[in-house]
């Protein structure tokens, strides 16, 4: 059974015999781990009644002896397999019922919890990826159905038998509702800025943003609306000479703020990367705009079909006023030319920073 919500099922500390959880986002697969075996030890089960193998030690036999065994002065017991696919690498039955794993799957005990996660494994990722949006959807039925069927041993009993969850990779796009999402299970509100200026610091991976997030929230201590300008006053950017600014900067075609912003924004750390990757990313929305905006008018339309924020829509739309399409293409040349020399050579990163805007904006 896919399990929609593991909030809820930690919540409510009632898990089934056998459970699997595997996905491209390794750092949401690690947390759900967690999570599980930290609801394990609260819901009363002792130390007496918990191992924890790898499946890199472990055999199909090994895993089913441990999980078959009675529980110590308990109700249940809980056994976690910690890399479950190395176990099973290899193996491959058509006959179930001479399967160890299979015969458990059918029919667990249940007195054990049996916990099941994946490493990055290739093989494994590319064969499940994809699953949980499959059964979600009601017009996929079938073809979720025809999937789990092609499945390999152990894997298709494990969909059709045991509770699991997938933790697919998140798209670029799905980064800031993730932030809030996450600020909000700490009591905290963060504005659309603050949001893209972490995705911009930090880049896409969960497991540094979720570190950045704890940094926030030690640094801005007892506040609950978190601003662009606590993420830049963490970093060390002052609230005037950040990315943002510069971004909006160029937007308005201000060449004279933009070089200031810039030659500021480098007094305080290397950030020309860091410059260079989100007005890409500006421009990438604009040109995406150009098409869009004349399909819709709608804010939360544009904005899911370009994947930013709604907040963002109206400043893009005035910047479109600005620049002509042929002019937002020199500006993808100007940063690839800006980003090729910066990495290859030894020439002043400020004066091809400035080359880089007056090419942009125009003199």
């Amino acid at each position: 059974m896919l399990i929609e919500s593991l909030r809820t099922v930690v919540k409510a500390k009632k898990f089934a015999p056998v459970i699997f959880i595997f996905g491209e986002e390794e750092f949401m697969v690690d947390e759900a781990y967690h999570a599980i075996t930290g609801a394990v030890a609260e819901s009363g089960i002792d130390e007496f009644n918990r191992d924890v193998i790898d499946g890199d030690e472990a055999s199909p036999e090994h895993i089913v002896q441990l999980a078959s065994a009675f529980p110590m002065m308990s109700e249940r017991r809980f056994l976690a397999v910690k890399r479950f696919d190395k176990v099973v690498s290899g193996r491959r039955t058509k006959n179930i019922e001479q399967s160890p794993l299979g015969r458990y799957f059918l029919n667990p005990s249940p007195s054990t919890i049996l916990l099941l996660t994946v490493s990055e494994q290739r093989a494994v990722a590319d064969e499940l990826k994809g699953i949980a949006a499959l059964i979600g959807n009601p017009k996929q039925q079938d073809k979720a159905k025809s999937k789990i069927s092609k499945l390999k041993f152990p894997y298709n009993l494990l969909l059709q038998h045991a509770d699991w969850i997938e933790f697919p990779k998140l798209y670029e796009r799905e980064l800031p509702s993730w932030i809030t999402t996450r600020m909000k299970e700490r009591g905290r509100d963060i504005s659309p800025e603050a949001c893209e200026y972490i995705i911009a610091q930090v880049g896409s991976s969960l497991r540094d943003i979720a570190n950045e997030i704890e940094k926030i929230i030690t640094f801005v201590q007892d506040k609950k609306k978190i601003t662009a300008a606590d993420v830049t006053n963490l970093v060390g950017a002052s609230r005037v000479y950040n990315v943002f600014e510069l971004q909006k900067a160029v937007g308005e075609r201000n060449l004279a703020k933009s070089l200031d912003i810039v030659q500021n924004m480098l007094r305080y750390d290397k950030q020309e990367l860091l410059i260079i990757s989100m007005l890409t990313r500006f421009f990438t929305v604009l040109w995406k705009l150009l098409d869009s905006s004349r399909l819709s008018t709608n804010h939360y339309d544009l904005a899911k079909t370009l994947g930013v924020s709604s907040f963002f829509i109206p400043e893009y739309l005035a910047v479109l006023q600005r620049y002509k399409p042929h002019e937002i293409e020199n500006a993808f040349l100007a940063l690839h030319a800006a980003d090729v020399r910066i990495k290859s050579s030894s020439a002043d990163t400020l004066i091809l920073l400035q080359q880089m805007l007056i090419a942009i904006i125009g003199e």
